[in-house]
């Protein structure tokens, strides 16, 4: 009757357990894919704008969606990310191909 009891306690304890952590990983599963809000980003260059959802990551950092559909981690922010990625990309990029520098090398102006 003791080692029944016992073992009915363990299993009721290792069942409250895994409801505990699938509950958890609900929660979890639930906040890492939500859309949290909508940013719009305006072009430096010109007045395109861009709009893009913004969730929370599975490591638990934001995420800006890009017009492809591809989730990018925001940097400074997720309007600077999503304009940099979008409507600024290839002006961005043409600047720093002519610029002589190879890339990630630094810029002194006097």
């Amino acid at each position: 009757m003791r080692m029944r009891t016992a073992t009915l306690a363990a299993t009721v304890a290792a069942a409250a357990g895994l409801a505990a952590t699938s509950a958890g990983a609900a929660d979890r599963g639930a906040s890492a894919g939500a859309t949290l809000g909508w940013v719009t980003a305006e072009s430096r260059y010109g007045g395109q704008t861009v709009r893009g959802p913004v969730r929370r990551g599975p490591q638990g950092r934001l995420e800006v969606r890009l017009p492809g559909g591809t989730w990018m981690e925001c940097g400074r922010s997720c309007a600077d990310t999503l304009r940099r990625e979008t409507v600024d990309f290839w002006r961005a990029n043409r600047d720093r191909a002519n610029s002589g520098d190879g890339p990630g090398y630094l810029k002194f102006r006097f």
